[in-house]
């Protein structure tokens, strides 16, 4: 299904801007495509640093839209100053969530400002009618009510995941936060009266929170987050209703929170519903390692063990080496994304790569693996693009939660959506093997193959003119962006 630009009196024009990191930077594209290809003039804001880093690996050409792409009513990127240099130095801003969180917010809102200001100004440019804001973005929509524009932000991880830190304020009413003490038994603390959660421990909070320190950046920005969010006109989530229902309806039901509109996988919405050629534009920082889906092709049906912790998650020497002597004595063939100068792999595990047991890349594209016969199981961070790729890919998840809703997306895997188990906090390589293998030929591993084939369905049906997602999609449109 292809959808067909409309025919309006006058253009509206989007202005997207999402945080800089891959996982939020994806789905932002996703719905600006969306939104060109319903005839509305898109601007994609890019921050200085994000776009520098994409430009020095892959050219400007590749972030460009071709001149197919830009033609009216119009598809631009644009690119505002975040005052972060880009030294190419091991200290990338980006890998401290923290700092760069901190540098966004202090120096974008007046380049956005100046941004809108010539927007408006520019001879030939629609005026912009609606901003739509990373919710961890939030002097977007800030500038964007300053200005009068209508403005929607848009949660690029799991509704969970919203839930999960909308109540960071409620943690601090009942004296849970700052953590007491960072034990296994103070972590397990029920939190039986999480909406649409009860089923949560204080350990599967967002991670953000897990810490004595009651003057942390991360939670104070997080409830600032969050009281931007309830104040915008909507709230677009990148997931499926129905995997996600209780915690949507647990949203949906207070009086105070905007509309939510549930568009995901935005991903497979995209594909099935536009065909354009702003999709050829590059947003990656990386370089993808094809050669991975030749490697993959030798391998048997089911057979191989995928294991990639993000864009984000830095792991230690020591986490590494566990994570591949447990790889390495699984006894099934894997697929890991490790950066090329780590030297934290043990010399056994590099010898196996050599006999062609397994394979390392840099960086590989993450959708086609997962869809690939050979899969057999995703070792993951739990990342929510990757959750939404294991499940259109009926592939059952390993998680191995670290920063941010991480956590909370894994204890769904585990306790609602019955599709993956959990590797415990502090990783050995033993107990990585034994769980591997469970996964591959156990009883769990059935169970868990069995819930993942049955949320693939789920996933294909969202695609479908008569499903949710769709039907959030079109009101989403109708209602909010398209005004």
């Amino acid at each position: 299904m292809v959808v067909s630009p409309r025919t309006r009196a006058y253009c509206p024009h989007v202005v997207l801007v999402p945080f800089p990191a891959q996982g939020h930077v994806a789905p932002l594209m996703q719905l600006a495509r969306l939104l060109h290809s319903r005839g509305a003039h898109v601007t994609f804001v890019h921050t200085q640093f994000n776009y520098s880093r994409i430009v020095r690996a892959k050219g400007e050409a590749a972030v460009r839209p071709s001149a197919a792409a830009a033609a009216a009513p119009g598809f631009r990127v644009e690119v505002i100053d975040d005052g972060i240099s880009l030294s190419g130095g091991p200290h990338d801003p980006h890998d401290d969530v923290v700092a760069l969180v901190d540098a966004l917010q202090r120096n974008c809102p007046g380049t956005f400002c100046a941004l809108l200001r010539r927007l408006g100004e520019e001879h030939g440019t629609p005026p912009v009618t609606c901003v739509v804001a990373d919710v961890v973005m939030p002097f977007a929509a800030a500038v964007a009510r300053e200005a009068g524009i209508p403005e929607a932000q848009f949660f690029t991880a799991s509704a969970c995941g919203l839930m999960g830190y909308l109540q960071y304020e409620e943690l601090i009413k009942r004296g849970l936060f700052p953590l007491k003490a960072l034990t296994d038994a103070y972590l397990d603390t029920p939190l039986e009266w999480v909406p649409g959660m009860k089923h949560m421990r204080l350990r599967d909070m967002p991670a953000f929170c897990h810490t004595t320190d009651a003057d942390d950046f991360m939670v104070a920005a997080v409830v600032e987050q969050m009281k931007s969010a309830v104040g915008s006109k909507a709230i677009i989530i990148n997931t499926l209703y129905e995997l996600e229902k209780d915690v949507v309806d647990a949203l949906a039901s207070s009086s105070s929170f905007p509309t939510i509109y549930t568009v995901g996988s935005l991903a497979e919405v995209v594909t099935a519903a536009v065909d354009d050629d702003a999709g050829a534009m590059d947003i990656s920082i990386w370089n993808e390692d094809t050669e991975c889906l030749s490697w993959l092709d030798g391998k048997g049906r089911r057979s191989v063990v995928y294991v990639n912790f993000g864009s984000v998650v830095v792991m230690t020497a020591a986490q590494t080496r566990e994570l591949a002597l447990g790889l390495l004595h699984c006894g099934y063939p894997f697929l890991g994304e490790v950066e090329e100068e780590s030297a934290a792999l043990p010399e056994a595990f590099l010898d196996e790569v050599a006999r062609g047991g397994g394979l390392v890349v840099p960086w590989c594209p993450q959708a086609a693996v997962l869809k690939h016969e050979a899969m057999g199981l995703f070792v993951t961070h739990c990342g929510w693009n990757s959750l939404l790729e294991a499940t259109v890919a009926d592939v059952p998840v390993l998680g191995w939660p670290v920063i941010a809703e991480q956590t909370t997306n894994c204890r769904q895997v585990c306790e609602c959506w019955n599709n993956g188990a959990a590797l415990p906090s502090q990783v050995r390589s033993g107990v990585v093997a034994d769980l591997v293998r469970e996964m591959m030929s156990g009883d769990l591993g059935k169970k868990t193959r069995a819930k993942a084939a049955e949320w693939k369905a789920v996933a294909e049906a969202a695609t479908m003119e008569s499903s949710s997602s769709w039907s959030n999609v079109e009101s989403l449109l109708d209602d909010v962006l398209l005004l």
